[in-house]
């Protein structure tokens, strides 16, 4: 969503500020509105200048940990492999395809074209378009839980508004997809060919039609990965990257301390302490606790949280100089951009963690100089929320006997490396949670649950001129014939237990479809 700076500030003085985690948001100072087969020691530290950041990810080499797999159409499979396309398991399904591409956000522009240019618990954003001057920000295409879902935001909302851009899922924000399995902002978007099944770059030509586009996209991690982020909540304060070889290096530089919290979009399905937004010019750290009892913006406020932005990027955007805003570059420099759309990071190395497990992404704070601990519950907008005052105010406010002097001096955002086997478990463990979830459904009667040789017909209703069927399992042909009713009959002995996607195509002489007949089903053998 792009609207003028003037018209955007003086809309905000007439009501209530909202934040936008996935673009600009609005601040007025002191106050804040293929068919699936199975659906420690010693320091090393780095004399690194704080302005010659920019990691060549290659440095090390990268390693897949798994890649993604999603079916642009009206129940299109979303998939996992953890073994390089070998294996699939189903994570989910596209309710709603996208049908075109949508002028995105600022931040968009520093994600190179081809490429997943944000990660979010509320959706992911793929630049499409190459650089255009004619464009105030590159054309997109998103990936977005069942609770954006288009037409259905609430008008609270900040974000990027996907509109026809949007594949929108049946996955909950803030898991499977929009968690564990999330990609890594920068990570390469391949469309697979209907014919030969084989990869290939996203053209910047791309318009997706919801007709069926299959985008795959690897998510690699540097093999020499970044595990924890220092912040040093003060002006010319270091900001610190620990790496997996347990060097460390000076990042960069904080050039203003965050003083609070604000309203983000999608913090209310988050956590405390958790990463809600990776793009290219944003970091979010959520300060809510999950609670999805309501949309966003109904009811009660349980949105909270803080960004970390570079300060070229931050100086671009409406929300400038804002307290919630932990800004990052030279301090004491004049503002260029270096940060923006670079690893460590802003490309690369930051995804949104784990849920449930026992290794998490998690941002800790020290307060006045102490030792690290974890973030309180925050909600809503509270400017001062981490000075001293503001702390010793929360407190108070819960009966804790403890008062703070300088406030939060310091954050610590801590990335444990995920290795293929730890990837394999997570992948395994949301594909057979989606298929309890699928089993419950079934179970209710809204798919038919099948054992054994299940027949379906491609001309249930007796349309006439109907010469020859064709039979897909999940977007794969399995079948012709030209043998009246039009029948196949399915062994669904020979694929593991889980939902899937039937669809039967009658075809009169000519090769044109005379009628169409999809169903889900579920499988249930063991």
């Amino acid at each position: 969503m792009i609207t003028s700076r003037p018209a955007r500030i003086l809309s905000a003085l007439r009501r209530p500020l909202l934040v936008s985690a996935s673009c600009t948001a609005v601040f007025v100072f002191g106050a804040f509105a293929a068919a699936p087969v199975e659906p420690g020691g010693p320091r090393k530290t780095a004399d690194v200048r704080p302005e010659s950041v920019a990691l060549d990810l290659s440095e090390t080499g990268t390693l897949e940990l798994y890649r993604l797999r999603i079916a642009n159409r009206a129940d299109g499979a979303i998939q996992v492999s953890t073994d390089g396309g070998a294996i699939w398991r189903l994570i989910g399904r596209v309710m709603v395809p996208a049908t075109g591409t949508q002028e995105g956000y600022l931040a968009a522009e520093y994600a190179a074209p081809g490429t997943v240019a944000a990660t979010a618990v509320h959706g992911h954003r793929i630049r499409i378009s190459a650089p255009d001057p004619t464009l105030h920000a590159p054309l997109l295409i998103s990936i977005d839980p069942k609770e954006y879902v288009k037409n259905v935001l609430p008008t609270s909302y900040g974000g990027h508004r996907p509109g026809v851009s949007g594949m929108y899922t049946d996955i909950p924000a803030g898991t499977s997809l929009f968690r564990e399995l999330a990609p890594i902002n920068g990570s390469t978007v391949l469309l697979e060919s209907a014919s030969t099944g084989r990869l290939f770059p996203v053209p910047s030509s791309f318009r997706p039609r919801g007709d069926g586009e299959v985008i795959v996209i690897p998510v690699r991690m540097p093999k020499n990965a970044l595990i924890a982020v220092t912040f040093e909540n003060r002006g010319g304060g270091k900001v610190e990257g620990v790496f997996a070889d347990g060097t460390t290096r000076q990042i960069t530089q904080t050039v203003q301390p965050v003083q609070g919290v604000g309203r983000f979009d999608g913090t209310a399905y988050t956590g405390v302490g958790r990463l809600n937004t990776a793009h290219t010019g944003v970091l979010t750290v959520s300060t809510a606790p999950v609670d999805g009892a309501l949309p966003e913006g109904q009811g009660r406020e349980r949105r909270g949280g803080f960004q970390i932005a570079p300060a070229w990027h931050n100086a671009r955007t409406p929300e400038a100089g804002a307290p919630m805003v932990l800004v990052i570059g030279e301090f004491g420099k004049p503002r260029r951009s270096f940060l923006e759309g670079q690893a460590p990071l802003f490309h690369g190395m930051i995804g949104l963690g784990e849920q449930g497990q026992g290794s998490q992404t998690r941002c800790e704070m020290s307060v006045d100089g102490g030792k690290w601990e974890p973030l309180p519950a925050l909600l809503g907008s509270r400017p001062d929320a981490f000075t001293g005052l503001g702390l010793t105010r929360f407190w108070k406010a819960r009966g804790i006997a403890r008062a703070s002097v300088r406030g939060v001096t310091g954050f610590r955002l801590s990335l444990p490396p995920r290795s293929p086997s730890e990837t394999q478990t997570v992948a395994r463990s949301v594909a057979d949670a989606y298929r309890v979830r699928e089993l419950a459904s079934a179970r209710s009667g809204k798919m038919p649950i099948v054992r054994g040789r299940y027949t379906f017909s491609a001309n249930p209703t007796g349309a006439a001129g109907v010469a020859s069927a064709r039979f897909s399992i999940e977007g794969e042909v399995r079948g012709f014939t030209n043998a009246a009713p039009f029948s196949l009959s399915w062994d669904t002995r020979s694929v593991a237990d889980g939902a899937y996607l039937l669809e039967t195509d009658a075809l009169d002489e000519s090769g044109e479809v005379r009628a169409t007949t999809r169903r889900r089903v579920f499988v249930l053998n063991h």
